[in-house]
């Protein structure tokens, strides 16, 4: 088990070992979520790196815009 200190501010440090595990670096979105045990804390994946596969179906622009919609939804 590691422990981290809250600032004033709320921010907190992320143990390396678990940066390192789930790749996230400086810029990386992470998602909270309350749950019966505790605050879950998930990274989500860069949605610029999927961009590209989708760029034969629908305009890229579009894509980005609607996922960004989605994801603002979900943090609602």
């Amino acid at each position: 088990m590691y422990y981290s200190k809250v600032t004033k501010k709320g921010q907190t440090t992320i143990p390396v070992k678990y940066r390192e595990k789930y790749n996230l670096s400086e810029g990386a979105i992470v998602a909270f979520e309350d749950t019966d045990r505790g605050i879950l804390l998930k990274p989500l994946p860069d949605i610029t790196d999927s961009a590209g596969a989708l760029s034969s179906y629908a305009d890229l622009k579009e894509v980005l815009s609607e996922l960004m919609r989605n994801r603002e939804k979900d943090f609602r």
